[in-house]
């Protein structure tokens, strides 16, 4: 039997009664979180165009959009964007904080670019997995992806991010996998060591940490 932490037990029920409000608001801002998506986004293969239609007023019709998946499928509240090698091109797409039930998202082997934004961490306070690998991100990666208390998976690899990693990542108490390789990192990791001979890999006690930096004197 498995057995739970008080801890535990008190974080999943505050989640769940947090998640449950969003709920009531949701229906209209997750259809307006989608449109912004697809506004923001290039898509030259016209993989969003020809699936999301939104000239419906049927209830849950987002939930048969390419990539979206629903808590319910009668439901338009989006659990789940994965877009993944669309050949998507553009920014980091800020409307994604209209999707207020999202627990995950996977923008991953796309053509995106630019900065992450420094408040990404007030697009969704209850995403659990987040993927940007295989893109072209650039820049620092913000210290604010610390503040996802709830996220188990942050994969960042393949990318151009610049800098250190945020010693503050190391907050995520609930993360199981951490993935930063081919990227353009230096210095100290979450765990104040630093690595000289890329790529590594170290397993901690709570998690997976996959790690690809550059020697400091570079």
């Amino acid at each position: 039997m498995l057995l739970m932490s008080g801890r535990d037990v008190c974080h999943g029920v505050v989640f769940l009664l947090l998640l449950s409000c969003r709920f009531s608001c949701g229906v209209e801002s997750d259809i307006n979180c989608l449109k912004s998506i697809k506004a923001s986004l290039e898509d030259p293969l016209d993989m969003l165009s020809s699936s999301w239609d939104f000239n419906n007023d049927t209830e849950g019709f987002i939930c048969n959009f390419l990539g979206i998946e629903c808590w319910h499928p009668h439901e338009s509240k989006v659990l789940n964007i994965k877009l993944v090698d669309l050949g998507l091109k553009g920014r980091f797409p800020r409307g994604v904080q209209n999707c207020t039930s999202l627990t995950g998202l996977d923008l991953s082997s796309n053509n995106l670019s630019g900065s992450l934004p420094d408040d990404i961490d007030r697009l969704n306070y209850f995403i659990t997995s987040l993927d940007l690998s295989s893109n072209s991100f650039s820049g620092l990666i913000p210290k604010s992806i610390s503040n996802f208390t709830f996220l188990n998976i942050l994969k960042l690899d393949n990318n151009k991010f610049l800098g250190e990693i945020p010693p503050q990542l190391g907050q995520l108490s609930r993360i199981k996998t951490f993935s930063v390789t081919n990227n353009q990192l230096s210095g100290p990791t979450t765990r104040n060591k630093t690595f000289s001979h890329p790529p590594m890999a170290m397993k901690f006690p709570s998690y997976c940490v996959i790690l690809h930096v550059l020697p400091q004197n570079i």
